[in-house]
């Protein structure tokens, strides 16, 4: 039986001495625009970064397939793959907190998911499935995750479609949807509507069939276990055969050209679309590439053992720049899968239980995007010489905050604050996993209005800049509350 189970999103008393407490307060409100979750990592003695990772959220689980929108993300939960298939749910993170607004249990383990317009398809497993068995195709609202009906009537509603095999990989054409067969390798074509069988499949290979990709008119589709990349003329079942050798999975067509990881060689390979062979020089990206996915003008590409991301300037044909840690390296028995978002891609890692965004190079360029902190702060009471708080650089206070919007962060932050007449001048510096931002925040003791810059920031914060407000509220409590608003670029 298909359930849904909806979870609720968590979670100086005269004038010159308010504006004096005020302005103590606002000195010590600092915001970083680093990752949400500390990665533990171990020397895997290959050097990596963590520059471009713009947010890192737990899963209550170990996360498998996922798909990503620009108000959600997915995220299907796994069990051990070596053991028998178990009852997992799939969740919805809210970007801006990381906590699931819904959890969906379909009867199974979902083993692929896609976005087709403004529904779900998951593919899922049976449990106790060994996991090349029969798959049920399910459709869900992607906002709500109510399971949808794929009946053509009201006499024969279902809210599933059974498959005899290890159906996997949708993707949406222009005449319907086609979802790929694993084991033995078969294309095929569904409604759009229905997700039933438009016609006969069309048969790819005898062994696995692992990656699959539309563009230009064609399918693309990787026969790992035959080293060749497939081209299908959907319109006639037409395959042509490029046998390209090792054991290609993901595939992606981009910038004029089809690129495959093959997981044997270490490599990512670009291939000419219409002859079919190689274009430009492979590039040796890990010890085993597996999956591909697009953002902006990088190709990344996501390794098992290794726990990072190698990127892809898709122009050029090159690595750039180091790979990207999401994760300890080591042998994870399931290679993290990604899913673009428009500038971005989500990817997931079964040993760390996480999901990482990481925001392509030129979408961080983009024009300045809105940015809300919120959070809590401590200082000390009537701080600093005769009342009138810290003046000399010291600490003025400490304190945690969210922020969201344009990044999606949470963390610690110190203020240090000085002053010259009636001019409070605070140096926020954060420390992230990703880096470390200088804000620093000016204030107008006369008024009590604050505003703050970003002067500096190291490795993934490196050339950000941001301006903004102060507000806050509660400001006779120790605690107190406050909301930085303003905008970030680079």
């Amino acid at each position: 039986m298909i359930n849904r189970v909806n979870t609720a999103t968590l979670q100086a008393r005269d004038s010159s001495q308010r504006r004096f407490r005020i302005a103590v307060i606002a000195a010590s409100v600092a915001a970083a625009l680093a990752g949400s979750v500390l990665l533990a990592t171990r020397d895997s003695g290959v050097k990596a970064t963590t520059r471009g990772i713009t947010a890192t959220l737990s899963v209550p689980g170990h996360p498998g397939s996922v798909a990503a929108g620009g108000d959600a993300l997915w995220v299907a939960l796994n069990g051990d793959p070596r053991r028998p298939v178990g009852d997992w749910p799939l969740v919805r993170l809210d970007l801006a907190t990381g906590t699931p607004t819904q959890t969906v249990h379909l009867g199974g383990e979902v083993s692929s998911l896609a976005r087709v317009g403004e529904r779900l398809i998951a593919s899922v497993k049976r449990v106790g499935d060994s996991g090349f068995g029969p798959r049920r195709l399910v459709a869900l609202d992607w906002r709500t995750g109510d399971v949808l009906s794929l009946g053509e009537s009201h006499v024969n509603d279902t809210d599933a479609r059974a498959f005899g095999g290890p159906v996997d990989h949708l993707l949406q054409a222009a005449d319907g949807v086609w979802a790929l067969e694993v084991r033995p390798g078969r294309l095929l074509h569904l409604d759009s509507s229905t997700l039933a069988q438009y016609s006969a499949p069309i048969r790819l290979s005898s062994g696995r069939t692992l990656g699959l990709a539309a563009d230009g008119g064609y399918l693309w589709v990787t026969a790992a276990d035959a080293g060749e990349v497939l081209r299908i003329d959907p319109a006639t079942g037409a395959i042509t055969r490029a046998h390209v050798g090792g054991f290609p999975v993901g595939i992606v067509v981009t910038n004029g050209k089809v690129w495959f990881a093959d997981r044997s060689g270490g490599k990512v390979v670009g291939l000419d679309p219409r002859t079919l062979r190689p274009s430009g020089d492979p590039i040796q990206v890990g010890t085993k590439p597996s999956w591909l996915a697009v953002a902006g003008d990088s190709l990344f590409v996501t390794d098992q053992d290794s726990g990072t991301i190698a990127r892809v300037d898709v122009h050029s044909g090159r690595e750039v720049g180091p790979p990207i840690r999401i994760a300890p390296a080591g042998r994870d028995p399931v290679a993290p899968t990604v899913a673009s978002a428009g500038g971005s891609v989500w990817v997931s890692s079964f040993a760390s239980s996480t999901v990482t965004r990481i925001t392509s190079p030129t979408s961080l360029a983009a024009a300045s995007s809105e940015v809300t902190l919120a959070g809590t702060g401590n200082g000390p009471v009537n701080p600093g010489p005769y009342g009138m708080g810290v003046t000399n650089g010291g600490v003025a206070g400490t304190g945690h905050f969210t922020a969201t919007g344009a990044i999606n962060d949470r963390g610690t932050y110190i203020g240090y604050r000085s002053v010259k007449g009636q001019i409070a001048t605070v140096r926020n510096v954060d420390v992230g996993t990703k880096g470390t931002i200088t804000f620093v925040i000016t204030i107008d003791l006369s008024t009590g209005s604050s505003a703050w810059t970003i002067s500096s920031g190291t490795k993934s914060y490196v050339g950000l800049r941001g301006k903004g407000t102060v507000t806050v509220d509660n400001y006779e409590r120790n605690p107190y509350t406050f909301v930085m608003k303003g905008t970030v670029s680079r």
